[in-house]
């Protein structure tokens, strides 16, 4: 192996969980364990392209997104008690490879939810929802921290959760926590105060008007994400791991309004002087790894950087907000795995995460592992028309860098 790779491929601890190597898996859609906003169930594509992975020598395996609460039936992720049993067995399978497996679980989308013209018209209707309610809850699926409008319907928006939704829904997390940890799991990421989902519109002061306790002042924004781990520790241990999914900086400058990175504006969002006392709330709430990068709906870009946005577009931010905690930190968004070693050799930096080149390239860890990094496949971080000699591993790709 070529020696600039070495500090990827050392391991570290996400509480008392020891995780091989360096290299993390982010989520993506498609490759959901239970499923995704249909009725739960165990997904045995998504277990099989998650088992390989981790045979390929990925350290720590996101499966895609889990919502607590199935959008279509409305039944919580803990009550199938079949998919438990069955994710038991494959647990044990996947734990030979020496990987280790967090489910990310999330509380929904808010006004983040990509609704149709027909599920607008629904939601804007109490009475029509109300009769849907039991196959499809629009309102339900749409609410959020307070009446904000949907970032993809116009003239829609989400409604209030009350306080007792949010509780029940805590609860939840910890049900599923639990079951999930006698399955056999390493443990769980939440999908909290990133992208501007659901909690993350808890967490944005311009997304959340509430004058309960879940709004107010930040240490009341964050309620509804410290809650969750709380009862999780309840409810599955003290020792059984919580990760978070974290965006530093929302990068937005209003509603559907996000910001490039040569500009300059006005941060509607989370901004970094309010992220740096975000992080040590949610550490201190019980948090044990941070797993980063920037953006969120309004501001898609970040969180999903595409081919014009520069290689490690989070990183400055990423490891600058790991300078106020003590648990460890992974940066995501057009990660440099030469880059991301670097920083890693040099104390700035704990894990680096990856999504794409895991779908280009089955073998990309072992090719690197072998010194073979030149017949790894690229991912499409690199332009269109450039030649197939152009690599994602290239520091610093000219053809990206040239967008």
């Amino acid at each position: 192996m070529n020696p600039k790779y070495e500090a990827l491929f050392t391991p570290f601890k996400i509480g008392e969980v020891e995780i091989p190597n360096r290299i993390v898996q982010c989520s993506m859609g498609g490759t959901t364990l239970f499923g995704w906003l249909e009725p739960s169930h165990f997904d045995e594509e998504a277990a099989n392209f998650l088992l390989q992975r981790a045979k390929d020598g990925v350290g720590l395996v996101l499966p895609g997104m889990q919502v607590i609460r199935d959008t279509m039936g409305r039944k919580w992720l803990d009550s199938n008690r079949q998919m438990y049993r069955v994710l038991k067995p494959y647990m044990d399978e996947y734990h030979k490879t020496g990987g280790k497996l967090f489910i990310q679980l999330a509380g929904g989308f808010g006004r983040s939810m990509a609704v149709t013209p027909w599920m607008a018209a629904l939601g804007r209707n109490d009475l029509l929802n109300k009769l849907a309610s039991p196959v499809v809850d629009v309102q339900y699926a749409c609410a959020s921290a307070s009446a904000t409008p949907n970032r993809w319907a116009d003239n829609f928006n989400s409604r209030p959760f009350t306080i007792e939704e949010i509780q029940e829904m805590v609860w939840h997390f910890g049900a599923t926590a639990k079951k999930l940890r006698e399955a056999g799991v390493d443990g769980v990421e939440i999908h909290a105060v990133h992208e501007g989902y659901n909690l993350d519109q808890f967490a944005i002061a311009n997304m959340n008007f509430r004058t309960d306790q879940y709004g107010g002042s930040l240490e009341n924004r964050l309620r509804f994400a410290t809650e969750i781990v709380q009862e999780i520790h309840r409810q599955a241990g003290d020792d059984f791991p919580v990760s978070l999914r974290y965006s530093v900086r929302s990068c937005t400058k209003g509603w559907r309004k996000g910001a490039m990175p040569y500009e300059e504006f006005e941060e509607f969002g989370r901004d970094m002087s309010e992220s740096e006392k975000a992080v040590k709330i949610l550490q201190d709430a019980g948090y044990a790894f941070l797993n980063c990068d920037n953006g969120t709906y309004d501001a898609w870009y970040w969180a999903h950087p595409p081919q014009y946005m520069p290689d490690n577009c989070n990183l400055e931010d990423v490891e600058h907000i790991r300078q106020f905690i003590d648990i460890p930190v992974a940066c995501a968004g057009r990660m440099d795995p030469v880059k991301a070693a670097e920083e890693i050799a040099a104390g700035r930096l704990d894990a680096v995460a990856i999504a794409r080149q895991n779908l280009v390239d089955e073998n990309w860890v072992t090719k690197i592992r072998t010194g073979h990094e030149e017949d790894i496949r690229p991912c499409i971080r690199c332009h269109k028309t450039a030649p197939r000699t152009c690599s994602p591993w290239a520091t610093p790709c000219t053809w990206a860098a040239a967008l």
